[in-house]
């Protein structure tokens, strides 16, 4: 019996991270991304001027965040045109029958959702962070807001840009398997035609 189930989130993320972890080694594990991201916006946030975050003029961070989360929406929204191809290429058709009998097709299924989850965030947090001065946080609690509005900001482009590039390695792979499909999936029929 065939299980019509979709295996959870988190276990298939942590099967494409073992995975990852199997060809690129301990550095796939690192998020070298989210760390430069988190101290790009922490540097970010201690540089601008004082009076950015005295509460003089809210509407200056206000309209800042207010630009940011346009942009990160525009982010979510390109991020959608690589995930409905994606969704396209391996969700039907004997390539998707070939990567769900490897235990590929979970692992792409997990990519997207990560994906985005971590343009949620973005959202999330620069909407969190836009109405920070307005809810007259302390300074360096705005700092941090800010801090990590940036780097949430950084790290979903990153993920969007990653998102295409696993599109367009999926066209080829798809364009690769439809030439020629592996051996595997026709030693079955010549060793019965040889009988």
């Amino acid at each position: 019996m065939v299980t019509m189930e979709r295996p959870p989130f988190l276990k298939c993320l942590l099967e494409a991270w073992q995975l990852n972890l199997e060809y690129d080694g301990w550095r796939a594990l690192v998020p070298f991304w989210l760390l430069g991201a988190a101290g790009l916006g922490g540097w970010l946030a201690w540089s601008l001027p004082a009076n950015f975050w005295d509460g003089s003029k809210p509407e200056v961070p206000i309209a800042l965040m207010a630009g940011l989360l346009t942009f990160d929406g525009l982010t979510l929204a390109l991020s959608w045109s690589s995930f409905a191809k994606i969704l396209e290429i391996i969700g039907g058709g004997p390539f998707c029958a070939f990567l769900r009998r490897n235990r590929l097709l979970s692992r792409y299924l997990a990519v997207i959702g990560y994906v985005h989850v971590s343009q949620v965030m973005a959202i999330t947090a620069t909407s969190f962070a836009m109405f920070s001065p307005a809810l007259m946080l302390e300074a360096w609690a705005m700092k941090l807001t800010f801090a990590a509005s940036v780097a949430c900001s950084i790290y979903a482009v990153r993920q969007g840009v990653a998102a295409s590039s696993l599109m367009q390695d999926l066209v080829w792979q798809k364009a690769t398997f439809d030439q020629a499909p592996p051996a595997q999936d026709h030693l079955q029929p010549a060793a019965e035609a040889q009988r």
